[in-house]
């Protein structure tokens, strides 16, 4: 735990490419800058307080809180905090910082602006830190070191969210949040609701990238849900497969019980749908050793095998078995449709994912011998110290991916006069925003096929 703890220091010290300073203002403490600004960066010491540290700093608790939100739970021992260098003390100082901020009022058309996340960087005191979330926002500050360097002016803030709504409620209610144009975060539908309120009495944008259902998005002009609602995407996914499926040999196959949209929504519809298209297809439950499969595959046509959504060591399991059956019966020519989870299943395994000839479908996809992907994944380990998690999505590209799309919108926005065209690649995901309703917001219209073919090639086909 305390080594996840240390890695979580890394990404408050990339808001912006940092170097470090020749010289420190307090003892053995070395500085850093972010977005031009001076930090120390500061080990706690066993049994410091918060207090303790504000006093030796100079510093209230919201600064350093405001930088460092992962220790709203409590500080630990040999974490590194940043905090604030306290610069301009005299009068003299004072007034020659505030004739130099009128000027560069002056000579600026608009305001920086600042784009909050808010998110559960901790789940609880000893409970350690969210992974998927910090990484989230660590592949975000690689974007904006990306989008500085191309001339964008901005701030980013980061605050610790909880998973229920007590900490963005005390957000708002105490104005962390009134300088904010841009908002990511939500991750309940609870938490969604509440920001949701606060996007639209202020008239500020809210994005929401870890839910493909927003109750508020056909009502809330504020809000952008960056996933394709799961009926949209399943809507286009049939038409597509029903187009592909004509005249294979259809099967579903059944593996246990499963309670997700999968089994709730697409399956049932698909099997409706090739109903009324007057589509045979058979039905078969999974056994060890795929008898029952075999008794309804046909030879000298293709055999479209459809199972139910599993877990990932189910299909770790399955997709190994149905490759040493295709071994065994090499007569038989088999495709399956597999769910976008497939894309984390492990290494010995995603080659067969081509011998089964395997179609996926899936908000997102990285492809790994892709340049940009290369880089960004040398980036990140050059960076934090480790590699991204094996997981779908990849947490860090996502927050790379919204960073790059979103934050030139931000700030182009609020610029009289900036028409800067630069942009950074997306890595995962791209963006097409649309809106059901006149009054409501957005959400992303852009999912893929992802088909892994004999040829060990794979085809990206984008719908939308």
């Amino acid at each position: 735990m305390e080594k996840s703890k240390k890695n979580i220091l890394i990404l408050f010290l990339l808001l912006f490419s940092f170097s470090f300073v020749s010289f420190a203002q307090i003892k053995d403490v070395p500085v850093v800058k972010l977005f031009d600004k001076e930090y120390y960066k500061y080990e706690i010491k066993h049994k410091e307080t918060l207090y303790s540290i504000c006093k030796k700093f100079n510093v209230t608790e919201a600064e350093i809180l405001s930088m460092n939100p992962f220790i709203v739970k409590g500080l630990k021992a040999d974490q590194t905090l940043i905090i604030p260098v306290k610069m301009a003390t005299n009068d003299n100082e004072k007034k020659n910082t505030t004739k130099s901020k009128k000027k560069k009022s002056a000579n600026s058309s608009f305001d920086i602006p600042r784009i909050t996340l808010i998110l559960p960087f901790t789940l609880a005191v000893d409970a350690g830190t969210n992974d998927k979330y910090i990484e989230f926002y660590e592949g975000l500050l690689l974007a904006v070191d990306s989008l500085k360097s191309l001339g964008f002016s901005f701030e980013v803030q980061a605050l610790e969210s909880g998973t229920d709504t007590e900490a963005i409620n005390h957000a708002i209610l105490t104005g962390k949040l009134k300088e904010t144009d841009y908002c990511i975060g939500g991750i309940t539908p609870e938490q969604i609701s509440i920001l949701a309120k606060w996007a639209k009495k202020n008239q500020k944008m809210l994005i929401v990238p870890f839910s493909s259902h927003v109750l508020e998005l056909d009502s809330n002009p504020y809000i952008v849900q960056t996933i394709t609602p799961h009926n949209y995407m399943f809507e286009r996914l049939l038409d597509y497969l029903i187009g592909q499926l004509g005249h294979s040999n259809i099967v579903f196959l059944k593996s246990g019980v499963d309670a997700s949209d999968v089994q709730t929504e697409l399956i049932p519809q698909l099997k409706s749908e090739l109903k009324k298209k007057g589509v045979s297809f058979s039905e078969v439950d999974d056994d060890e050793d795929l008898e029952s499969l075999n008794k309804v595959l046909k030879d000298n046509v293709e055999n479209y095998i459809i199972p139910t959504s599993l877990s990932m060591n189910e299909t770790n399991q399955l997709v190994s078995r149905l490759n040493a059956f295709l071994v065994a019966h090499p007569e038989k020519k088999v495709s399956i449709l597999g769910y976008p989870d497939w894309q984390a299943m492990n290494k010995n395994n995603q080659k067969h994912l081509y011998e089964l000839d395997t179609y996926i479908y899936s908000n997102f996809y990285a492809d790994f011998q892709q340049q940009d992907v290369r880089n960004f994944q040398i980036q990140y380990t050059q960076n934090f110290g480790k590699s991204l998690l094996n997981s779908y999505p990849k947490y860090g590209m996502m927050g790379y991916d919204i960073a790059a799309y979103f934050i030139p919108r931000m700030v182009l926005e609020k610029s009289d006069y900036m028409e800067n065209t630069h942009s950074i690649s997306p890595l995962q995901n791209d963006y097409h925003l649309s809106t059901k309703t006149r009054t409501g917001g957005s959400y992303n219209k852009v999912f893929y096929i992802i088909h892994y073919t004999r040829k060990n090639t794979v085809e990206l086909i984008p719908l939308q």
